[in-house]
């Protein structure tokens, strides 16, 4: 299970300096979800995406149900490349 942010959290904690080598090639992005849900708060699908960095078009990636989440969050993430 994932541990919940809280609102006014500024992410997980600093790493630590001998870890900062090993985070060299790591970032962070805004994807944002726009999810599908019945009456029943299931999910049914959805899109994912977000602005590209410094002010760039919006991009979006559609999924069908809960399984095509995952592919559609890398298909979003390759696209960037």
């Amino acid at each position: 299970m994932m541990d919940a942010i809280h609102h006014g959290s500024r992410g997980p904690p600093m790493p630590q300096s001998s870890d900062v080598e090993q985070l060299n090639d790591r970032h962070y992005v805004v994807l944002l979800i726009r999810a599908l849900v019945d009456s029943q708060d299931h999910l049914l699908g959805g899109e994912v995406g977000g602005p590209e960095e410094y002010g760039g078009p919006e991009r979006w990636v559609r999924f069908q149900e809960p399984s095509g989440l995952a592919e559609a969050v890398q298909a979003w993430l390759a696209s960037r490349q």
